[in-house]
């Protein structure tokens, strides 16, 4: 029976461009770890000065969380 923190997500990088974290997904993925990225329509339609124009964030399965910023750390 699967742990039910392998079903949580979590964000593990932010990007100002899509093609960026879609690299990085690939990368992840490539080494046996599930990814998402995930863009914020909203933030393009109105940004703020704290939030940068399209928020775009990389996530990976809590369970992964580590070995996935390790191998984004080492590359």
């Amino acid at each position: 029976m699967s742990d039910n923190n392998d079903n949580t997500l979590v964000r593990i990088a932010s990007y100002d461009s899509v093609p960026s974290a879609y690299i990085d997904k690939g990368f992840l993925e490539s080494n046996g770890i599930p990814a998402q990225v995930m863009a914020s329509a909203l933030s393009q339609i109105f940004p703020t000065p704290t939030q940068p124009v399209g928020q775009i964030c990389l996530y990976v399965p809590a369970s992964q969380e580590e070995e996935a910023l390790r191998l984004l750390d080492e590359r």
